[in-house]
């Protein structure tokens, strides 16, 4: 009989421990909910936690009577509140003295609203409702919160650098010691709401020339400072200035009123210079990087000739240019000093056929207006008239026919007769400044 009892508890207990079996996660300020089979009356046993960081196991509830403040018991409800990352870690259960086993696995999960501001930045944010306490936890701490303002109690809110106007809560300047995170707690220490504040540092970059002013600002003007200076390349650092003190005998390097002056920049400038304040924290990371001024170019001596090459090409298209424009404006010229009769010559065509006999250039009257031809000469010598029947030109019927007279060796432009089919040219005019004649070409005077 005593050995069937004990292979009952044997499976319920072991095949419980392998089904029963969890793994929680849970927001810091959150609370666990214990599985209905492990609260009481029906649960009548020891619940032990033991730290994930690899603490000593510690007994968290006896039966019915708890061990921690925060556990909550009651018929069918076991709550464990206020969880945070001490809580993380396995709990397990045991029945009767027997060997404890695993239960549950729990995970404390950050679940703070994250902002990053920089050193010096002020920062203020509107406090959830309800609020009664605001606690504060820097990073990496062990120790428990600390109460930096209570709704109740003015007093302790003296010396905090948390300042609250109405359900506005600010700080003036933050610094690293301001970094970490702050609990919005209710009157019955629940959380409401987590704020996770990173303070970083000021990091710049700067780029200047050999032989040149630089002015490193500092991060404000309400405080004393050390600077450091660690070479490019280096480890080492090298203190510049100490709580607002120059401490280097570098005569290139002097204070201001709004940061460090080097003047003038040399190679050896280049490096990191940190800025910490009164308290050692780290305001300002400054990256300086001097750049040598180069070397005057030399130029290859293909150079020289490929630009002097050049300039001989662009001399000979230039003249070439100019020698082109200049016989272009000649030649206009010399068409402008035309007369305005210098228009190709008219030539008028007859069928009439006549005897073949010479022919005679006649040259008109300056006005242009056509005379009866009489005869070639006046005087003793007569010769027989040649009177052609010509058709007047447009614009100009009813004149009568132009007629040779004594002025026809006259350098003005004449009308010329040619007759068709005879190889003898016509007389050429007297005077070479003449730039064209009117010729009339008539079958009339053809007598061969």
């Amino acid at each position: 009989m005593l050995l069937l009892y004990v292979t009952i508890v044997s499976c319920v207990v072991f095949g419980g421990s392998s089904a029963g079996f969890y793994e929680k996660s849970e927001c810091y300020g959150k609370f666990l909910r214990f599985p209905f089979t492990y609260t009481p009356p029906r649960f009548n046993g020891q619940l032990y936690f033991t730290p994930k960081n690899g603490g000593s196991r510690k007994l968290v509830m006896d039966k019915d009577e708890a061990k921690d403040p925060r556990l909550q018991i009651s018929i069918g409800s076991v709550v464990l509140t206020d969880l945070t990352e001490r809580d993380e870690g396995t709990f397990s259960v045991s029945i009767d003295d027997a060997m404890p086993y695993d239960i549950i696995k729990l995970e404390i999960l950050d679940c703070a609203y994250q902002v990053y501001w920089t050193y010096g930045s002020p920062y203020s944010s509107v406090a959830p409702t309800q609020t009664e306490y605001i606690e504060f936890l820097p990073f990496y701490s062990e120790d428990l919160p600390r109460v930096l303002w209570n709704l109740t109690d003015p007093q302790a809110n003296k010396g905090s650098r948390l300042q609250m106007k109405g359900s506005i809560w600010k700080i003036k300047s933050l610094n690293q010691a301001d970094g970490g995170y702050y609990n919005f707690r209710k009157k019955d220490k629940t959380v409401l709401s987590r704020l996770k504040i990173v303070v970083g540092v000021n990091d710049r970059r700067y780029y200047t020339k050999v032989n040149e002013r630089f002015v490193i600002e500092t991060p404000s003007l309400d405080a004393t400072w050390t600077v450091t200076f660690t070479p490019a390349g280096e480890v080492e650092k090298n203190k510049l200035m100490e709580e607002g003190n120059l401490v280097t005998d570098d005569r290139r390097i002097r204070i201001m009123h709004n940061g460090i002056e080097i003047d003038p920049v040399n190679i050896i400038d280049s490096g990191t210079f940190e800025f910490r304040d009164q308290q050692g924290y780290l305001a300002q990371i400054v990256e300086l990087r001097v750049e040598d001024e180069p070397p005057p170019s030399v130029l290859h001596p293909y150079g020289y000739i490929a630009i002097i090459g050049g300039i001989i090409f662009a001399v000979v298209v230039c003249c070439c240019c100019v020698k082109k424009c200049c016989c272009k404006n000649s030649s206009s010229k010399r068409h402008e000093s035309a007369p305005e009769t210098g228009a190709a010559p008219a030539v008028y065509y007859h069928d009439l056929i006549e005897p073949a006999g010479p022919s005679y250039s006649a040259a008109p009257v300056p006005d242009n207006s056509y005379q009866p031809m009489n005869s070639l000469v006046s005087g003793e010598h007569t010769t027989t008239s040649l009177e052609p029947s010509v058709e007047p030109l447009r614009g100009q019927e009813g004149e009568p026919a132009p007629t040779l007279g004594s002025d026809f060796l006259s350098s003005d432009p004449v009308p010329k007769f040619e007759v068709k089919g005879l190889s003898i040219p016509s007389a050429l005019p007297l005077v070479s400044d003449s730039t064209f004649c009117d010729v009339y070409t008539s079958d009339k005077l053809n007598f061969l």
